[in-house]
């Protein structure tokens, strides 16, 4: 019976070890993540635009090339597997300009024929910051 006992405690300390191992190397794991490499696209389509910047409709967006990154001037836009796509470096600054700066964004990239439309969004916005400081 004591030999039982014995053998039955015994089993119990090589799976308390064993256990206590195992939760060293999650806890190992856990303290120093493996860095992971986070690759950022090259080219971002109309779709992944509308989705980042958000405020209008993807339609919206598709049907008006000038609220697209460039500002609807080809040399910021190229096609891949038959898709418009932006560069990323476009599409990261496009991504930080507001209404009311986007007159000067246009003219950055090159465009000269401004729809009038977004001339008076421009303008509107401009007031209610003037406003708001």
């Amino acid at each position: 019976m004591q030999n039982n006992l014995d053998l039955e405690l015994k089993s119990i300390q090589i799976q308390n070890e064993r256990l206590l191992r195992e939760l060293a190397e999650v806890h190992k794991m856990l303290e120093k993540p493996e860095q992971q490499p986070m690759y950022a696209k090259e080219y971002y389509t109309i779709e992944d635009c509308a989705g980042m910047k958000g405020g209008a409709a993807l339609n919206t967006y598709k049907t008006n090339r000038f609220l697209l990154p460039g500002c609807g001037n080809p040399k910021f836009s190229v096609f891949i597997a038959g898709r418009l796509a932006f560069p990323r470096e476009e599409v990261m600054k496009w991504l930080k300009v507001s209404d009311a700066d986007y007159l000067e964004y246009a003219k950055e990239c090159g465009v000269t024929a401004i729809p009038e439309k977004y001339v008076r969004l421009s303008q509107k916005a401009r007031q209610k910051e003037e406003i708001a400081v």
